[in-house]
């Protein structure tokens, strides 16, 4: 009798038995992904055959195509494609295709023109949108309310009420809820606080004194950056009547500058200034929008790089004042230098100097200025790094992209406006 073997009888162990679980799985995971990577086949319909008294599957017709024969038990569909002016815009089995619109109802524009796999597709006029089957007007947000998401061609406006700090005093289906005039940024009292229907209104006969800013003419200037002035001065340079800034300040797109504070700034700064200043107050109401934040985030970055200068450290009152008497045209005042030193670090000295020295000569470039200035600095003892620094700013303002790309910018703007297109610029 033979002998019977105990390992015959043992139990599989749970390593092998997870092993044969484990390929299992793999080997139909591969079998389904070979499978999805084939050509998914054509949808298919149930067609009876009046010859043979029999129902054939057949494949469906793409679209831009119609069946011209069904299928039977000698041949497949046979699809065609559609004729002018038709068209079929999904797989299907029709015998023939959909015929195109042939024009657009009240209030709508062509978007599109017919093909072989679309129709003729109209869209709303602008300020309309397409309830139903009808384009309809946008609707306006009431006073207290902005608009949120400007309507389009397909949805209507929706609008929000104003958040504490903004305001909208009329009726409109395109305007936000714009933010209260800051009175303090002007250096003024405020002397009523705004709501969510009206603005704050400041007090423009009495300056709050605990504000130095706008004490002179030469503090709006103290205010712009240097870059902000090389961006910002391709349209002060202009020369710009007061209507024409007025039509610029409108056209630019976002919050627009209120009314009140471009009247402040008239009053208070030379005309070759107000133009600069009120750009500055435009680009930071509007910050949170993404052109205007790359501004920003790019005059930022042209600003670092001129503050980084090494020269312009623990620089010697001396050397300063050789610095202001290198610029051409007109000097900066004494009191300013005093002003200068007496509140700026020494490494500000030159950004500073440069941003006055700029609003007495505005007519004047400022790469060009700092170009002379390093060549009468070459036959005074001053020193080398304090040199290089005036070279290295004079560098970047003349290779830098940026004031190239925003002053493109601005010139579309104004190009874009049709009253600043009535007139040249120079007139």
């Amino acid at each position: 009798m033979g002998v019977v073997s105990k390992r015959s009888h043992q139990a599989v162990p749970a390593t092998m038995k997870f092993t044969n679980w484990y390929c299992t799985h793999v080997l139909l995971f591969a079998v389904s992904f070979t499978w999805a990577l084939h050509e998914i086949p054509a949808p298919t319909y149930q067609h009876w055959d009046p010859v043979t008294s029999h129902f054939f599957t057949c494949d469906q017709c793409p679209s831009g195509t119609f069946v011209q024969h069904h299928c039977n038990a000698n041949r497949k569909t046979v699809c065609s494609p559609c004729p002018a002016h038709h068209y079929s815009e999904n797989w299907h089995w029709d015998e023939k295709c959909q015929y195109c619109t042939v024009v657009c109802k009240e209030k709508q524009n062509f978007q599109h023109e017919c093909n072989s796999t679309h129709n003729r597709l109209c869209k709303c006029i602008e300020g309309y949108h397409l309830e139903i089957e009808f384009c309809i007007k946008h609707s306006s947000c009431r006073s207290g309310y902005g608009v949120k998401k400007p309507g389009t061609s397909e949805d209507d406006t929706v609008c929000e009420r104003c958040p504490e700090g903004y305001y909208s005093g009329e009726l409109s289906a395109t305007k936000p809820c714009i933010k209260h005039t800051n009175c303090a940024e002007l250096g003024l009292r405020t002397s009523s606080p705004g709501t969510a229907t009206c603005d704050a209104v400041c007090d423009t006969n009495e300056k709050d004194s605990s504000f130095p800013y706008f004490h002179n003419q030469l503090v709006c200037y103290r205010d712009i950056t240097l870059c902000e002035e090389v961006v910002f001065q391709f349209i002060a340079s202009q020369g710009l009547p007061a209507y024409q800034l007025a039509m610029l300040m409108d056209s630019l797109p976002g919050q627009k500058v209120d009314g009140r504070n471009i009247e402040m700034v008239k009053k208070i700064c030379n005309p070759k200034q107000q133009t600069i200043h009120l750009l500055k107050l435009w680009m930071h109401q509007n910050k949170d929008q993404d052109n205007i934040y790359n501004l920003i985030q790019d005059m930022n970055q042209c600003e670092r790089a001129v503050s980084r200068c090494p020269g312009f450290k623990n620089l010697t009152l001396d050397h300063f004042n050789i610095v202001k008497e290198s610029l051409p045209g007109n000097k900066v005042k004494e009191e300013d230098i005093r002003w200068i030193v007496k509140t700026c670090d020494p490494k500000q000295y030159i950004p500073q100097l440069l941003s006055l020295w700029k609003a007495q000569n505005a007519d004047q470039d400022t790469a060009n200025a700092l170009s002379q200035s390093v060549k009468k600095l070459r036959s005074q003892k001053v020193p080398r790094k304090l040199l290089q620094s005036l070279r290295r700013i004079a560098n970047i303002f003349n290779t830098s992209a940026i004031h190239i790309i925003y002053q493109k910018m601005f010139l579309e703007i104004i190009q874009g406006s049709q009253c600043l297109k009535a007139k040249s610029l120079n007139e």
